[in-house]
């Protein structure tokens, strides 16, 4: 993307500061990124080694989570903070078990956004709005996603790798209690989230410095929490089996394992879990 800057910054974004999305993204090996946020990947792996595997495995969770629910009958998804378009979108994944799956993305990211809609310009029952996780109102309420999504039957909602960037004191629990109310019974929720406990050292303290990076980036606020705070998140849900893991062993049956994930599933440095409305 580096020959398209002007155009990004006509559109008013910042091509020099990193972006959450856009290193997320280049972790991926993708192409969605600037030359900011590829510096920034490389100072990353310096302070995470295994930051590509970390990303690969939040991954690999949103394939699981997405797969299960499309297998207990839900045909809607509601992905936030999605981010850019790689391998194994939630789409690609609802289709291959049901390819009358609606999927709609929303990110406040303009680059994920403008080539979200590019790549789903072709494909049918998708659609991506931009829009604040903490917004949940102008989300909901915008016109793609009420013409997409049908709120009168379960939906399952994706919040993967995306809450860690919110500051407690901006509380994202509220939010989320918000998105609960508006979903009728049977809907899901699916969170992926940075955690530092129950790691050993010396993963435990590369990763509170590479979290500590973040602070020069577009997302100043990243935060890592620990189980009971993740557990919070689910207040009103019911848990899913396994319950709350590493995103490295999240119902690891589903796809295969790698052999650094399985011997060292704390490394993962992610929680994951997957919820049931009642």
């Amino acid at each position: 993307m580096a020959g398209d800057q002007d155009r990004w910054r006509a559109l008013g974004v910042d091509v020099e500061l990193p972006s959450a999305a856009r290193v997320y993204d280049a972790y991926l090996g993708g192409a969605h990124n600037f030359a900011a946020d590829r510096a920034f990947v490389a100072q990353a792996k310096e302070k995470l080694p295994h930051i590509a595997d970390v990303a690969r495995w939040n991954r690999t969770f949103l394939r699981r989570a997405v797969q299960t629910m499309a297998e207990e009958g839900i045909d809607q998804f509601l992905d936030i903070g999605a981010g850019l378009p790689t391998v194994g979108n939630t789409h690609e994944i609802a289709h291959q078990v049901n390819p009358d799956a609606r999927v709609l993305y929303a990110d406040n990211e303009p680059v994920a956004v403008v080539q979200t809609k590019e790549l789903l310009d072709a494909v049918p029952g998708t659609d991506v709005v931009q829009g604040d996780f903490l917004e949940p109102g102008a989300i909901l309420a915008a016109p793609a996603t009420r013409e997409l999504l049908d709120f009168s039957r379960p939906i399952g909602v994706l919040a993967v790798a995306l809450l860690h960037f919110i500051p407690r004191d901006q509380h994202p629990e509220a939010a989320l209690e918000q998105y609960k109310d508006a979903l009728p019974p049977g809907s899901r929720l699916a969170i992926s989230h940075a955690t530092v406990d129950g790691v050993s050292e010396p993963v435990r303290s590369q990763t509170l410095d590479f979290i500590d990076s973040y602070k020069d980036t577009q997302n100043p606020g990243f935060t890592a929490r620990d189980e009971l705070e993740f557990r919070r998140f689910f207040t009103g849900w019911e848990l899913l089996d396994p319950g709350v893991a590493f995103t490295s062993e999240w119902r690891s049956d589903l796809t295969e394992v790698d052999e650094f994930a399985a011997e060292n599933p704390q490394n993962a440095v992610c929680f994951a879990a997957v919820a049931r409305k009642p």
